[in-house]
């Protein structure tokens, strides 16, 4: 006698797979629906980007020497800079372009419809003049300004000659040397907080500054920086007089220093 299999036993997997079966289903319904939900969040924000961060104020600190004009076209330079959003984003985001006459900017949101720019601007340590014109250059010897305006606090560079001035270009001297020895001067100076009406460089290539009615004789470029260190310390007890500092044999064994009031 043959016995029949018993199809009892096939049950039990055949509920299993299709309990698992609609577990994926429900499980990408979520998934999809999820992504639905995501999907039109994102448009609602994108068309609240496009829509509602319209431009309608631009605020701009920190700048001096140049104009709220100059600054927001240096930032505010493409076709989608009318958005707030865009232009704050895209200033974190990607590297700016560099603007020759700032250190650096930062780019705030301050509300869907105002921005501000707050701006860090490159000291401007010195400046000749150059076909009657005044050629302004910062602390790297690029020149960032070629104008008639006379920029308060700024010294005047004599005893130099530049081939050619061009904006945003380095200086080109005509002794290569100068140049150096010219910026890590006025370098010092500045950072002092040392501004005189005029620094001179004669053809040894030696150094004299000039402060009112006293002339501080620098020499060579031995020992610049030491030398306007000892300068800061000079300059509060000979301010207001006349006369001649020598500072041009100064070193670290013979510290010769010392004041020749005028006659």
């Amino acid at each position: 006698m043959i016995k029949k299999k018993s199809k009892e036993p096939l049950k039990k997997p055949l509920k299993k797979s299709l309990k698992k079966k609609r577990k994926r289903q429900a499980h990408a319904k979520r998934v999809l629906l999820s992504l639905l939900i995501l999907a039109s969040a994102a448009a609602v924000l994108v068309l609240i980007g496009i829509k509602g961060f319209r431009i309608k104020e631009v605020e701009v600190t920190g700048n001096e020497l140049y104009t709220d004009k100059q600054i927001k076209e240096s930032i505010l330079s493409d076709q989608y800079s009318w958005n707030a959003l865009y232009v704050v984003l895209k200033h974190r985001l990607f590297e700016s372009k560099e603007v020759p006459f700032i250190d650096e900017m930062e780019v705030k949101l301050l509300g869907m419809h105002k921005i501000r720019i707050k701006v860090y601007e490159k000291a401007i340590i010195g400046y000749i003049v150059a076909n009657d014109q005044n050629v302004y250059f910062d602390k790297d010897g690029f020149v960032v300004e070629i104008s008639q305006r006379l920029i308060e606090g700024v010294p005047k560079i004599e005893g130099i000659r530049c081939n050619e001035v061009v904006v945003y270009e380095k200086l080109d001297l005509d002794h290569s040397s100068a140049l150096p020895l010219i910026l890590t001067f006025s370098q010092q100076l500045h950072k002092y907080g040392l501004v005189p009406e005029t620094v001179v460089l004669n053809k040894k290539q030696e150094l004299s500054a000039h402060f009112g009615k006293v002339t501080v004789e620098i020499g060579d470029s031995e020992y610049l920086v030491e030398k306007a260190m000892r300068l800061d310390s000079i300059m509060p007890s000979i301010t207001g007089k006349k006369g001649v500092l020598h500072l041009e044999n100064w070193t670290p064994l013979t510290t010769d220093v010392y004041f020749a009031p005028a006659k």
